[in-house]
Parts: C-alpha cells; sequence; structure tokens
C-alpha cells in the first residue's frame, strides 16, 4: 500500500474531500542545482491535489489523514496509462513505415496509433464508470507528529518527589 498524509478540507456525510500537496522529489537530489528537471520543477511548484473519497472514521475539516492505495492498482493504471498509448504509437508507426507509407504516413499511422491506444486504455480501466476502483482510501487519521507532554504524576508521587528533593537539599 502506497501511503500518503492529506489535510481533510471538506466533508460531507460518508464522503471526505482531502488535499494532499505535490511534491518534486528534486529537492532531495544533490546534482538539482544543474539538473533541468529541477528547474523545471521550481517552475511549477508545488500544488495542491484534491480528491473526494469515502470516509469510514468521520473526519472533520482540518484533520490530517492518511490515505492509500494497492501497489497492484497503480502499476496496472501506470502500464496502462503509459504503456499501452506509447505501444500503440510505436507500433501502427511501424507498420505503416514497413508497407512503404513513407513518412508522413508513418507519422498519421503512428498518431492513429496513439489515439487507439488511448482509446483501448479507457476501454481497459472501464473509462468513468470504472475509476472508482481506482480511487484513493481513506486508511485512518494521521498519528500526531509531535510528541505528547509526559502525564503529571499523581499527588501521592509528587509529594514523595518533594520529600525526596528536600532531604538533598539539606531540608528534613
Amino acid at each position: 500500500m502506497i501511503e500518503e498524509d492529506a489535510r481533510v478540507v471538506a466533508v460531507a456525510p460518508g464522503v471526505a474531500w482531502v488535499e494532499t500537496t505535490r511534491k518534486s522529489a528534486c529537492g532531495a537530489c544533490s546534482a538539482s542545482s544543474g539538473c533541468g528537471t529541477s528547474v523545471v520543477a521550481k517552475l511549477f511548484g508545488e500544488r495542491a491535489h484534491r480528491l473526494q473519497v469515502a470516509d469510514p472514521v468521520g473526519v472533520e475539516i482540518g484533520d490530517t489523514v492518511v490515505i492509500g492505495i494497492a501497489d497492484g492498482i497503480l502499476t496496472r493504471a501506470s502500464l496502462l496509462t503509459y504503456l499501452l498509448p506509447l505501444i500503440g504509437l510505436m507500433a501502427a508507426a511501424f507498420f505503416a513505415q514497413s508497407a512503404g507509407a513513407g513518412e508522413g504516413g508513418g507519422a498519421l499511422a503512428g498518431v492513429l496509433g496513439l489515439c487507439a491506444g488511448l482509446w483501448l486504455t479507457a476501454r481497459l480501466t472501464g473509462g468513468a464508470a470504472g475509476r472508482e476502483r481506482y480511487r484513493p482510501l481513506l486508511l485512518r487519521r494521521a498519528e500526531p507528529s509531535t510528541v505528547l507532554a509526559p502525564a503529571p504524576a499523581p499527588a501521592e508521587l509528587n509529594a514523595r518527589s518533594e520529600s525526596i528533593s528536600g532531604r538533598r537539599h539539606g531540608a528534613a
């Protein structure tokens, strides 16, 4: 399960809208000062992304929660979204070139193959109706990041510690 912290920005019966901040990993890289990818990441900056999730725990606005998506679902969605249209583009362009269609015919066939790959991706993922299985799940409220102060000692322990500290300082 891939997990991410999110902040609850709105609630309705049974659902919550959460907001995550899309971050680039470029800030942690030692080569970020000379990398073109980090320049693009700085140009677009961090953006908030709002999602609707089912709310089985009863969260409130302002709560920090953990949302997650299964590894297999993310892998499948990534492969379908990126790989299938690319394979369609390359296969159609290759077959058009092999058939002697020339440069323009190969480019047109590639665009048609890309469109066919995108259409097939929508069919395999279930289109708009199938999006529900790709939604993240609200797993739990996030643990507070701050360490809580220890609970005060019971009165008899306080009295006992005062009598012990008094003996150390010469008082009896």
